[in-house]
């Protein structure tokens, strides 16, 4: 993943579900981690919704198929995925729900 400027508080991202292999899961979060700095730096990016954009968008160029994706503080969720294609994990207080499914 992409260092942090000196003096920037890392964050860990706390991944609490994913099915992907190590090496999509790495990509993923990096993918929204960008987003987030994005919307950080008020870039392309005003609300949870535009930073879902940018990581659909991304998610659906590079690896093909239909990405869904959830970004906010609170959500619930029930959804039917293809196989290795889902995560859940939060970056600080933002969650993401990220999977693909057709």
């Amino acid at each position: 993943m992409a260092q942090e400027p000196a003096g920037a508080v890392a964050i860990r991202p706390q991944v609490l579900y994913s099915e992907m292999s190590e090496n999509d899961q790495s990509a993923t979060i990096e993918i929204a981690m960008n987003a987030l700095r994005n919307l950080e730096k008020g870039e392309q990016v005003t609300y949870h919704r535009d930073a879902a954009k940018i990581v659909k968008t991304e998610l659906d160029s590079s690896r093909g198929g239909t990405w869904n994706v959830v970004v906010g503080r609170s959500f619930g969720s029930f959804v039917t995925h293809e196989t290795k294609t889902i995560i859940h994990f939060y970056i600080g207080n933002v969650g993401f729900m990220i999977w693909r499914h057709g």
